[in-house]
């Protein structure tokens, strides 16, 4: 079973907090760090000049003088303790300490309506480990306390109205992507059949709901977000139907994902251009067997690189024969080869190869694993030390 611990924060250092900025904004991380760098110089003057600093209802800061600390000895002299000095007084604004109050009070959220005993169980297990939970019962509750909160973990039950969309909104926004998140089903849903494009949650639990092993499922599930915050900035998973209409879907969402981490210019058009021939290959050759068939994705952000992993339900092919002479001019000529003899495919591999930094099938050959290197900008020289 896990328990609640406080948490051991890294440092946002400057790259990180560039990086961040200028995907919202838009811009590059290099004018981003120069306005950084300004910003926080202009700062520190006004500090020093003894102005007050207010940052966008999130501190208030200021220079406050203490004086000198003195005493009388007995002799009827006066000795010095202390000279006077001058500190920095930061106070938290009360936005922030009412949006701090309202985290520290929906560390577990259970989107459930209050249905029989199972939503006393488990708010129940979880306040025994030291969370605190909050119960409730509509979206728009949700969303209500999502505005001012994070949670450690969210429970979305089948019998909550628009839990789908309300999934599809935690996973798809940047801030809320890290919350784990279970959903729970009845036994007459399939979930590998879905009729529109449709994001997942952490887990996905059965119904009848034995509650022992799913606490246990839950506790694992909080365990591993930990663990994988560690390594992943940001993830997401969605399954789709072979149709038109969903893979336009999942390309707009993909886009999205790929620009809010960061990627630009030639990079994205890479990385964009591989993921979408890579589940246009899923949709036509893949899925081609049967309407019934279905493609999975998974996108995984880290320090140093964006997977993405595309599956669809087909046989597979044999993708190494596709795969020979991908230098040079070799696999045009090898696709016009097998245009004359009545077969086709090789050059969406070949563009798949010059987009991505690295490309990885399974054995079966109906799962591509695509990986692109996040681009990183140089540290700009300290004052007086350009080369």
């Amino acid at each position: 079973m896990i328990t609640r611990k406080e948490q051991t924060l890294s440092p946002l250092t400057r790259k990180a907090l560039a990086e961040r900025v200028a995907a919202r904004a838009g811009i590059d991380s290099k004018t981003t760090i120069t306005v950084i760098e300004a910003l926080f110089e202009i700062v520190q003057e006004a500090l020093l000049e003894g102005e007050k600093v207010d940052l966008n209802g999130v501190l208030d800061m200021g220079v406050v003088v203490e004086p000198a600390r003195i005493r009388r000895e007995s002799s009827g002299r006066f000795s010095e303790i202390a000279p006077a000095r001058r500190r920095l007084h930061v106070k938290v604004s009360e936005p922030l300490r009412e949006r701090l109050a309202q985290q520290r009070t929906a560390a577990i959220l259970l989107a459930m309506r209050k249905q029989g005993p199972f939503p006393d169980i488990l708010a129940n297990h979880f306040a025994r480990l030291g969370w605190k939970v909050q119960t409730v019962d509509s979206v728009s509750a949700c969303d209500t306390l999502l505005e001012g909160s994070q949670p450690y973990l969210v429970v979305a039950d089948h019998a909550l109205k628009g839990r789908d969309d309300f999934v599809a909104q935690l996973k798809s926004t940047w801030r809320t992507n890290p919350i784990p998140v279970i959903t729970l089903h009845t036994r007459h849903e399939n979930l590998r059949r879905t009729a529109e494009l449709r994001i997942e949650g952490d887990l996905a639990a059965i119904e009848p709901i034995e509650v022992n092993p799913f606490l246990v499922a839950a506790d694992q599930v909080l365990a591993q977000a930990t663990e994988e915050a560690a390594v992943f900035e940001r993830q997401i998973r969605f399954r789709l139907p072979a149709r038109e209409e969903e893979v336009l879907r999942a390309f707009d969402l993909a886009d999205g994902f790929f620009k809010d981490a960061g990627f630009r210019g030639d990079s994205l058009v890479g990385l964009t251009t591989a993921f979408r021939e890579a589940v246009r290959n899923a949709e036509l050759h893949g899925c081609s067997a049967s309407p019934e068939l279905g493609i999975s994705v998974e996108l995984l952000l880290d320090a140093e690189k964006l997977t993405t992993t595309i599956e669809d339900d087909g046989k597979g092919f044999e993708h190494a024969k596709y795969r020979d002479g991908i230098e040079g001019s070799a696999p045009v000529s090898m696709a016009r080869k097998r245009h004359k003899s009545g077969e086709s495919g090789g050059l969406g591999i070949y563009l798949m190869e010059r987009c991505a930094d690295r490309l990885e099938y399974n054995d079966l050959g109906n799962r591509v694993t695509l990986t692109k290197l996040r681009e990183t900008e140089p540290e700009p020289d300290p004052p007086g030390q350009e080369g």
